[in-house]
């Protein structure tokens, strides 16, 4: 991303499909964020395993303005630590509304990510800072 103002525009959008079409429409569109804009990423992620997830996420939040993350890798497990989400921050230090379902996009793209390249997916708190665990599906 890199360019934080996106997160104006994210927030925005998630208001805009979410009170014009509905909560479904929304979570549809999260995860086709994940199938189509983050195909080469899956790929990546199911060739490479959790050592690919690792690497890849520390990328990308190297780009993320005032990130605040870390990246554990275990394993059988990728935890990202999200002490300061980048777009949290810059929205509150905006005044910004932020949408109170705005973390749930993390929920639906990671999670389809995940999903596609035979993973699991769970986060816990939010508006701020949370937890994100990858692991292996297991059979």
């Amino acid at each position: 991303m890199s360019a934080p103002d996106f997160y104006f525009a994210a927030n925005a959008i998630f208001r805009h499909l979410h009170d014009r079409y509905g909560k479904a429409a929304l979570v549809e569109y999260w995860r086709s964020l994940a199938t189509e804009y983050y195909r080469g990423r899956i790929e990546a992620w199911k060739s490479g395993g959790l050592k690919a997830v690792a690497e890849d996420w520390r990328a990308y939040f190297a780009l993320e303005p005032a990130a605040e993350i870390d990246v554990i890798f275990e394993e059988n497990a990728v935890e990202l630590i999200v002490r300061v989400c980048p777009a949290i921050r810059h929205l509150r230090n905006h005044g910004r509304d932020i949408v109170p379902y705005f973390c749930e996009h993390c929920d639906h793209t990671c999670g389809a990510m995940a999903e596609l390249a035979h993973m699991d997916f769970q986060r816990a708190g939010g508006m701020g800072a949370c937890r994100q665990r990858f692991v292996p599906k297991t059979k």
